[in-house]
């Protein structure tokens, strides 16, 4: 089954598929330290763009876009639905700039996508995960209701180091609750 990536809105911020006029917003966002790499420039900014725009079976990017000022201030991913069992269940992964860090917006982000995966898409769980000293991120995990399943030990090789990787989980019926 393709999956088509959605729209989805809050009070304060829409999701949606990012776009070329998206460039500057992503050259912003600082994502050296994510798995994504450093965006630097408009040409790799739209390289990204472009590779990002997946409408299939393993998932989406979407931009988060802050209604008020029309800027993208981060993203919200779902990704890796062919691990699971007959897709009834996916990661979500999250990243906000710096600059709007600390008010709510990975919470708000979050909890579109995760609603959307509960009631379009009838998943009966999600997963996230993020690294030990992350405490920010398993600080919106925690008050979106994930719980914490448990840590593979030294996972990625990170700055010559080897770290560790903690995995949470957040089934449907605890999000009902």
């Amino acid at each position: 089954m393709k999956l088509k990536t959605p729209i989805l809105k809050s009070s304060r911020l829409i999701l949606r598929k990012f776009n070329p006029r998206d460039s500057n917003d992503l050259i912003e966002l600082d994502l050296s330290s994510r798995k994504i790499g450093k965006i630097n420039n408009t040409k790799n900014a739209k390289i990204w763009i472009k590779n990002s725009i997946y409408d299939n079976k393993e998932g989406f990017y979407l931009a988060v876009v802050l209604k008020q000022e029309n800027k993208v201030i981060g993203y919200a991913e779902l990704c890796h639905l062919g691990w699971f069992h007959q897709k009834e269940a996916g990661e979500i992964c999250y990243h906000i700039s710096k600059k709007y860090r600390g008010k709510g917006y990975a919470t708000e982000a979050s909890r579109l996508l995760i609603s959307y995966c509960f009631n379009k898409l009838k998943f009966r769980k999600i997963y996230a995960d993020t690294d030990p000293d992350n405490f920010a991120s398993q600080k919106v995990l925690k008050k979106l209701g994930f719980e914490l399943e448990g840590t593979i030990r030294e996972k990625h090789f990170v700055k010559g180091k080897w770290i560790d990787e903690l995995d949470f989980g957040l089934l449907k019926s605890e999000w009902k609750k």
